[in-house]
């Protein structure tokens, strides 16, 4: 927080504003003297510099003034708009913000008159899927994040969490403290209910930026079949071309997930793809991501043209359902962690107690962590969780009586189309009639298409021959080894130009000839 001051009687020399107690690495910012836009001004190109220079954990999390009177004050996080303060967010129990100002400061209807182009019409338009209302939690420092391009948890989830990551050291992992509860509505994108999902995959989020892991590409397997090939980190957008659809167009920069499926919410049940994949003993554990404007970015990094282009799936009041309205919040409040355990996590320490030692599988001098792998003792933790938050929000539905939908992500259905070959490999021709071929691109467009669509994922009635062909090439069928021509990429096309080019003067001195 950046507090301008105004002085009574100016002095010669200029203000000193130094980093409150608790930095990491204090710093003194010499502002000039003046009027109070000169003093925001140079407040914030300070701010700035220092941040670019020593990282945004280096800047102070209160900025104060010295000796002097103040009467303005602004939240560097806020101007971030991604991070802030815990007490921003509405009281305990009370309706929060539906809400938040986005990287730019602008609200979410802003954020929507984008340049973002659906990838298809489902995209652009309400799903019709069921609407669901359910909690999400989170386990958090004294200073909060809004949840905007984070992962989230359900009870379970964030229990186990806590018990893999955070209780294991003192002080706790992230300094966690706190376990946040959330309303949420969410309906699914139609090309995710067209698949019989209503969440896609759980992606990592880091620092606000989503790091996959991302679909890159096919590679063989074992038996020299076909299959995805993942990558972890940021999507790198030169890989765009591996993922590019069978009808030659592009994901317009986004990866495949939020490019063909809209920025859809996340799931992962625990034990499966994509962490932790082995037994987790908190049944029924499931994370979750929220997909907010610019995941491709860290919330210090994002900008005008990249919110613009991804606007992502937060809206206010009720998803549609479309591309870029998936999901909405409200803050519901939070417990701490030391109110759930028998002793509190300090108290404990000072008596050389210790809350979970991962090796003797025990707590010292408690007993509220012990058996990590125990399922009848972390469901009572789970139902000790359930009851603080009932008895400290009595005035709130209970969390059973609001139940998350299954997480009926769906690996294989999801990433179907990387079991079928790259779209534009191999040579290209164009099925005749008469061969055996066209034989089945034109009973595809003709009655399958009507009577068994699941045989042709992503075509409809509409689509043209030469993609029938084409998806009947990756995947595999005998009839048709090759794909067709004209149906190509952004290299393939080019190739493909330069050939005709080279056609056509051949031609031309042909006729020169004749």
């Amino acid at each position: 927080q950046v507090s301008f001051c105004r002085v009574k009687s100016p002095p010669a020399k200029a203000v000193p504003v130094r980093a409150a107690a608790g930095v990491r690495a204090s710093r003194t910012l010499q502002l000039p003297l003046g009027d109070m836009a000169s003093y925001r001004a140079a407040a914030l190109t300070a701010l700035l510099a220092a941040t670019a220079v020593g990282g945004a954990d280096d800047v102070g999390s209160a900025l104060t003034c010295e000796d002097e009177e103040c009467d303005a004050a602004l939240e560097l996080r806020q101007l971030r708009g991604v991070r802030r303060h815990s007490d921003s967010l509405g009281p305990h129990g009370g309706p929060g913000p539906t809400v938040i100002e986005d990287q730019l400061g602008s609200d979410v209807s802003e954020v929507k008159n984008s340049t973002w182009k659906p990838w298809s019409q489902d995209l652009a338009q309400p799903s019709g899927a069921p609407l669901y209302t359910f909690y999400m939690y989170r386990a958090v420092s004294d200073e909060t994040y809004s949840p905007i391009n984070v992962n989230m948890a359900n009870l379970p989830g964030v229990l186990w969490y806590l018990h893999h990551e955070v209780v294991v050291q003192y002080p706790r992992k992230f300094q966690i403290t706190s376990i946040e509860r959330f309303k949420v509505q969410m309906r699914a994108t139609a090309p995710l209910m067209k698949k019989n999902m209503h969440f896609g995959p759980r992606m990592a989020m880091d620092r606000s930026q989503c790091t996959g892991p991302f679909v890159c590409g096919r590679q063989k397997a074992a038996a020299g079949n076909p299959e995805p090939s993942f990558c972890e980190g940021p999507f790198d957008k030169a890989k765009e071309a591996n993922v590019m659809a069978a009808n030659g167009k592009s994901y317009g920069g986004l990866p495949f997930e939020y490019g063909k499926y809209g920025f859809h919410v996340g799931c992962n049940n625990l034990g499966e793809y994509p962490f932790p994949m082995y037994d987790v003993y908190y049944p029924e554990s499931v994370w979750y991501t929220l997909p907010g404007s610019c995941p491709s970015k860290t919330f210090d990094s994002s900008d005008a043209k990249c919110v613009s282009a991804e606007p992502g799936g937060l809206v206010k009041g009720e998803p549609t359902g479309a591309g870029d309205s998936t999901w909405s919040y409200e803050f519901m409040g939070k417990v701490a962690v030391d109110e759930l355990v028998d002793t509190p996590v300090d108290q404990l320490n000072k008596q050389g107690g210790r809350e979970y030692d991962p090796f003797t599988d025990k707590g010292i001098r408690t007993s509220f962590w012990d058996g990590i792998n125990n399922t009848a003792a972390n469901s009572k933790r789970v139902t000790a969780l359930r009851k603080l938050f009932a008895t400290k929000f009595s005035n709130q539905t209970l969390d059973e009586e609001m139940p998350s939908p299954p997480c009926d992500f769906n690996f294989g259905m999801f990433y179907k189309e990387f079991w079928y070959k790259a779209p534009f490999s191999g040579p290209c021709k164009d099925a005749v009639e008469g061969d055996d071929c066209y034989t089945m691109v034109h009973w595809g467009t003709s009655e399958g298409i009507y009577s068994h669509p699941e045989y042709y994922p992503g075509l409809t009635a509409a689509s043209s021959l030469k993609e029938f062909q084409q998806l009947l090439y990756m995947q595999g069928k005998a009839a048709c080894p090759n794909r067709p021509c004209g149906i190509a990429g952004k290299e393939e096309s080019k190739e493909e130009d330069g050939e005709k080019k080279a056609d056509s003067e051949e031609e031309k001195e042909e006729k020169k000839k004749q």
